[in-house]
């Protein structure tokens, strides 16, 4: 469909909207972009020796993510390693890998354990200092609006009945 009529998939009360084609194209691009930048940030960690061009690491970089999203293996951990040492093979084993993990840190282990901290500030917040906060402001407004209506007299403590 064309114009502002959007199609939707679903059944049973489920339903999902597709993307305009604008926003599929951005997406796409986005896309694109991430894996440009991966790409670069790969050529960067790359040994010095032999030397090789940015667009030849990024044909052999985007075939080897491609490999791993077909193989469903979990970050593609083995399969993506695999090709590049299999379509890299003028580079040393030993320094291809150490370069492979030196990227896999910067590029999944770094971010998500930033993104756990947050999320685990995030959820101290709003689970433990939030209500904490929310209970003693009603506690000290319950005493507040106590003293108040109280008379000055009976602000004496209480003895203890003798039995």
């Amino acid at each position: 469909m064309t114009g502002k009529a959007r199609r939707e998939l679903g059944q049973n009360g489920w339903k999902v909207v597709l993307p305009s084609a604008r926003l599929t194209l951005l997406q796409v691009l986005i896309g694109v972009v991430d894996l440009g930048f991966c790409a670069l940030a790969m050529y960067l960690l790359m040994p010095l020796e032999p030397q090789i061009d940015f667009i030849s690491l990024a044909v052999v970089f985007i075939l080897a993510t491609l490999l791993g999203f077909a193989s469903h293996a979990p970050g593609s951990i083995g399969v993506f390693d695999a090709a590049m040492l299999v379509a890299l093979p003028e580079f040393g084993r030993e320094q291809l890998l150490a370069t492979l993990v030196v990227f896999r840190v910067l590029y999944f282990m770094i971010p998500f354990g930033i993104s756990i901290s947050i999320m685990g500030m995030r959820e101290f917040w709003l689970n433990v200092l939030q209500p904490w906060q929310e209970r003693r402001r009603l506690n000290d407004g319950c005493t507040a609006d106590a003293a108040v209506r109280q008379p000055i007299e009976s602000r004496r403590p209480l003895k203890r009945l003798k039995r």
